[in-house]
């Protein structure tokens, strides 16, 4: 049975071997979708955490985005039902080529691409969407309800809010305005999917928030206790019924 959570790991953290294990383990936590993340040395919109975990996949093992895919395809064959997105920085698929990068995830039967640096409605965005990726906005509470409107009319069926003005792994809080941009995407896109993350770390978290949207979105926590030692029992309190 699964939990609406989307978890987050960083693809070769602590080691490439070492990521599939962790995102097997979500899987087997019940997580409802796994965010996979390709590595990049200066992530601008994480946190320590995740910075440190990306620093030493990228300087220390010297992931590539062919051994991230790699990773991927291991993944994906054993377990062919989960749900996977991919979140990379811009620098990473274009270096690779925007075009190729698209058909390597629509092999993998990966459909949705988060990049948080890009645009959505960018140059380099229409041609991820073109090439059969769907792309999803990552938006603030302060973004206008003109430019919330601009996206809705181009219809994408996912949305990634940030809890607050924030980095990954900050304090939680739920910015007031919030609730406007929700009702607002659940008005003109009733079947697009929600979720909320940055700072969600205790199950009260995950159910304030799932009860507003689709999906709690948790990585910071999850990867420091990876850090820790004590992954399982953090994972366990946070997908327990």
């Amino acid at each position: 049975m699964s939990t609406p959570i989307m978890s987050h790991l960083v693809l070769g953290y602590p080691s490439l071997s070492e990521s599939i294990l962790t995102a097997e383990a979500y899987i087997a936590a019940g997580c409802a979708i796994l965010e996979l993340q390709i590595p990049f040395s200066h992530p601008t919109a994480d946190g320590p955490v995740i910075t440190q975990a990306c620093r030493e996949a990228v300087e220390k093992n010297n992931i590539s985005v062919d051994d991230c895919l790699g990773a991927l395809a291991d993944i994906r064959t054993r377990f062919p039902e989960q749900e996977i997105i991919v979140m990379s920085y811009l620098n990473r698929v274009f270096t690779y080529g925007l075009p190729n990068f698209c058909q390597q995830l629509r092999k993998l039967d990966i459909r949705h691409l988060i990049v948080p640096d890009l645009p959505v409605d960018s140059p380099q965005a229409v041609t991820i969407q073109n090439n059969g990726i769907t792309l999803v906005p990552v938006l603030a509470a302060n973004v206008s309800t003109e430019r919330l409107k601009k996206l809705l009319d181009r219809d994408f069926d996912f949305y990634y809010l940030m809890s607050d003005f924030k980095i990954t792994g900050s304090t939680f809080s739920l910015h007031p305005r919030l609730e406007a941009v929700i009702q607002q995407i659940r008005a003109t896109q009733p079947a697009a999917r929600i979720g909320i993350g940055f700072g969600i770390s205790t199950k009260e978290h995950v159910q304030l928030v799932t009860s507003t949207v689709d999906y709690a979105i948790i990585g910071s926590t999850f990867i420091k206790a990876k850090m820790d030692g004590n992954l399982g029992q953090v994972m366990g309190a946070l997908t327990a019924a």
